[in-house]
């Protein structure tokens, strides 16, 4: 048998690569924060008729609950039996009923111990709750009694859902913290969507805590949960999990339920504002492709495209297949200014992309020219001049055998006028 655990753990840990757990237990632990309470301000935004429930056998299937009574109150009324606005029997039940207490938390463990379960032995009962449907308290996943992966919320919603009913369309995604967290948070919020967050309630800088977020306030940059321990709305700053402080944030689950499949919001925003637009956004249908063109206004280039903090094209003209919601960023650097009165001067750069050498074919400007100079910008705009290189006739072949792998942008100037620039992807082999 301990041969067996072992390997227990060890898929475990593979499969919960990059997941989080939630540690803590029924009760509020001792000095931990409640925040501000109840509201603070006109300029918070509010999900009406989210339903506060407490502690059921776990806050990850508690918080989720949430979520989906809120929709069982809203037209989808066939997900819990009964009134979902309280916490009846039946909404514990759809949480974590008592066969899932029998199977997967009898006896209760605590940390450090972890006691076989039927999720080990087998002869568990067929999963029929949010609990199940999350893992929570399984002991084949490393979780104790109560705790939950994060990587299981967007799994439990959408099996619980097509459980009750499969006919309804759902749309989940997480959102680790980054940059435009903030932003894709409050358009939750904005369009009536609560989410599930999991956080780090003692400041240690671990997770521990699964809530449900309701709420946001721009002014104060502060976001609102039910914590599952009481009934109340409590506020805490946003911002991201640290060791410094406490309810620090680790990432969140959107999850929707819509009657008909209405589209996947395919949206974008450039940086800097003024760098440039893009063309291409709007909603699509499941499968369809999002064509995206980012074009660069006057004195800016395009880098490439972000999608949380993470680059995922390098090309202006971004394609995908939509399969679910995605916030893009379009990044643009400003250029050096371009001075082109001398419009029979024509530039061609090849190879491109290229390794070691740059050759530019530049029509009638070498006949033209007392002086030729070339400055080749990396991603950040910091520019060096490239003093290494042949003339032949009309062609000159720069070395940039120096050079990192890397989008480049090359000015060409003539007799102190800048003339041109142009895009260069350098590849290195490895």
């Amino acid at each position: 048998m301990k041969k067996t655990i072992i390997l227990i753990l060890g898929l475990t840990l593979f499969t919960h690569l990059n997941a989080q757990q939630s540690t803590t237990g029924k009760y509020r632990p001792e000095n931990i924060s409640k925040g501000i309470t109840g509201e603070i301000t006109r300029n918070q935004v509010i999900v009406d008729n989210v339903p506060s429930y407490l502690w059921q056998h776990g806050c990850g299937p508690t918080a989720l609950g949430m979520v989906i009574g809120y929709y069982d109150f809203i037209g989808f009324s066939d997900l819990i039996p009964g009134d979902a606005s309280d916490q009846s029997e039946n909404v514990n039940n759809a949480i974590a009923n008592s066969d899932h207490y029998d199977d997967y938390s009898v006896p209760i463990d605590y940390y450090p111990d972890l006691f076989d379960d039927k999720s080990v032995f087998g002869g568990a009962h067929t999963s029929d709750c949010i609990a199940d449907f999350m893992k929570t308290s399984w002991c084949s996943e490393s979780n104790r009694y109560g705790w939950s992966w994060s990587n299981m919320i967007d799994n439990a919603f959408e099996d619980f859902i097509q459980m009750q009913n499969n006919g309804y369309y759902l749309n989940t995604s997480n959102n680790w913290f980054s940059g435009t967290s903030w932003d894709i948070y409050k358009n939750e919020i904005n369009n009536n969507r609560p989410v599930v967050l999991l956080v780090d309630c003692n400041g240690d800088g671990n997770t521990d805590h699964f809530v449900t977020g309701i709420a946001y306030d721009d002014i104060n940059l502060m976001y609102a949960i039910y914590n599952t321990w009481d009934n109340n709305i409590h506020w805490y700053l946003w911002r991201e999990m640290s060791s410094d402080y406490s309810w620090g944030v680790y990432g969140f689950n959107i999850l929707e339920i819509s009657f008909s499949n209405t589209g996947y919001d395919i949206l974008a925003r450039v940086n800097p504002v003024n760098g440039g637009t893009i063309n291409g956004t709007g909603s699509y249908n499941y499968g369809e492709t999002a064509n995206l063109t980012a074009v660069p206004d006057d004195n800016f280039v395009f880098i490439d495209w972000t999608e949380n903090d993470l680059q995922v094209s390098t090309d202006p003209n971004y394609s995908f297949t939509v399969t679910s919601d995605r916030k893009l960023c379009a990044n643009f650097n400003r250029s050096v200014s371009i001075d082109a009165k001398e419009k029979n001067i024509t530039f061609n750069i090849y190879p491109n992309p290229t390794k070691e050498l740059i050759n530019i074919e530049i029509g009638n400007a070498y006949n033209y020219c007392n002086e030729i100079e070339f400055v080749l910008y990396d991603y950040s705009g910091k520019g060096n001049k490239i003093e290494n290189y042949t003339q032949n006739q009309n062609t000159i072949t720069l070395s940039i055998s120096d050079k990192i792998s890397g989008i480049y942008y090359l000015r060409i100037s003539i007799n102190g006028k800048e003339y041109g620039i142009k895009k260069v992807v350098i590849i290195k082999n490895n």
